[in-house]
């Protein structure tokens, strides 16, 4: 998956992104999901991003379930206990099962699309990344802010990680201290981190301007590898497959809208409600 041409990593990861939106089925959801942690592991990441990857899911799932569970309004409702019984005046604070279940769907959603956006940053390297952003149809400009925002992320990983060091060779361990200072602490390394970042960005913007760079200009990044006629035909391939799908969404929106309705695609109504 690492060899893939950058042009069919974007097209992946673009599909994914449009199918975590479109299929609302567990199932579907799940396999989506599980496709996308598979495409990601397959770039064969290291260590530490494997690390970080779990600990973003984990969070991202957790946090999602919980507060679905803690603040669910849809019907039927199962509570599972209350942190706070309801009174007269106060209808409490209590985990409610289907707000877990509709929580972990939607975190599926999430897993899916964080899976497919490790596995472009993991398996591309920040000057290919900035090539096919630079020679895709989009607004320079907007490429521009792109591709300089995925060139800056290790670099305040980096800083980050020098700040934490600082600190701990100062002595700070969290929650040493109480909540109150590990929390003024912990917001304090914000400010670090923001004035490198200004710094860094008056310096991009300094090399810009005098190297004369145009935003309306429109020009395509002309040093980019031949794609395979192999990875470009299966591109389209899963582009027809992913315009299909909207297309059978729409229909089916339609039916259950009362605006358009069709015996003969009644198996196609039936395909999308019991599998997508």
């Amino acid at each position: 998956m690492r060899a893939l041409h950058p042009y069919t990593k974007f097209s992946l990861v673009f599909v994914i992104s449009g199918l975590a939106v479109l299929l609302d089925h567990p199932l579907a959801l799940a396999a989506l999901a599980g496709l996308a942690t598979f495409v990601f592991l397959a770039s064969r990441p290291s260590k530490a991003w494997l690390k970080g990857y779990l600990v973003i899911v984990a969070t991202t799932v957790w946090g999602i379930m919980l507060s679905q569970g803690l603040f669910y309004q849809g019907f039927p409702r199962t509570i599972l206990f209350c942190l706070l019984p309801p009174s007269d005046t106060f209808s409490g604070l209590c985990f409610i099962r289907e707000g877990f279940h509709y929580g972990l769907v939607q975190s599926l959603r999430m897993v899916a699309g964080l899976s497919a956006g490790a596995y472009l940053v993991n398996s591309t390297s920040t000057k290919m990344l900035f090539r096919t952003v630079s020679a895709l149809p989009f607004p320079r400009g907007l490429s521009l802010l792109a591709a300089a925002a995925v060139r800056f992320l290790p670099k305040v990983a980096q800083d980050l990680h020098l700040v934490r060091q600082s600190l701990r060779l100062r002595g700070y361990r969290p929650f040493k201290r109480g909540l109150i200072y590990t929390v003024r602490t912990e917001l304090a390394v914000i400010y670090p981190l923001l004035t490198r970042a200004v710094r860094d960005s008056r310096s991009v913007a300094d090399t810009l301007l005098t190297r004369g760079f145009d935003p309306l200009f429109s020009a395509r990044y002309r040093f980019m590898p031949p794609w395979p006629w192999a990875e470009k035909l299966a591109t389209i391939i899963i582009f027809v497959l992913l315009f299909a799908l909207l297309l059978a969404k729409i229909l089916f929106w339609a039916y259950l809208q009362g605006v358009f309705y069709e015996e003969n695609l009644r198996p196609l109504y039936a395909l999308v409600r019991n599998y997508l």
